[in-house]
């Protein structure tokens, strides 16, 4: 009980500093916002996981980028489904809150992290915090659109046995900006 204190202590602190550097990077940059309605399609594979196989999923994520110069903040809300083939047929949903925070223009790498609260079905099932942090580069083509490249990990809080659901996702992005 006490190890799951200290991870959602360490959850909340998280989660309070990415809101204020959203802040401090996002505020003086009011005036140039925009809207970005974003799809993942991701290539997962389960970490320590001997009956969940490959699979594959992706995300839909909402936000408002604001740029500062050559730096920009986007906060994120979205969804994700991921599923893992094998003996168990993972299914995993998660609702996710978090940021992007990228430097550059027309091609743009950035650092992305996520918390939210997932639903897994198949050999178990479970409703826990999870957690995802990752790379990616975007490339703006079109004033209205980016196309990218990302690559995930992703950690759903730890089992009564101490043991998580963690795997890694490899995939492409594309948003429309509005």
């Amino acid at each position: 009980m006490t190890h799951r204190k200290s991870s959602l202590h360490l959850l909340k602190q998280l989660l309070f500093g990415v809101s204020l550097a959203g802040v401090a990077i996002a505020m003086p940059a009011r005036a140039d916002s925009k809207t970005h309605v974003a799809v993942d399609f991701d290539f997962a594979t389960a970490l320590d996981e001997p009956d969940t196989k490959n699979g594959g999923g992706g995300a839909l994520r909402v936000g408002q980028k604001f740029n500062l110069f050559l730096v920009s903040f986007t906060p994120e809300i979205g969804g994700t489904y991921h599923a893992f083939g094998g003996n168990d047929e993972t299914r995993l949903y998660s609702g996710i809150l978090g940021g992007r925070l990228g430097i550059g223009k027309i091609v743009e790498p950035s650092v992305f992290a996520h918390l939210g609260l997932a639903h897994v079905a198949g050999l178990e099932t479970r409703t826990a915090p999870i957690l995802d942090a990752g790379l990616a580069v975007d490339l703006t083509l079109l004033p209205l659109i980016d196309l990218g490249l990302h690559a995930g990990y992703n950690a759903m809080f730890p089992r009564d046995d101490g043991t998580a659901l963690k795997f890694v996702t490899l995939g492409a992005q594309a948003a429309i900006v509005l």
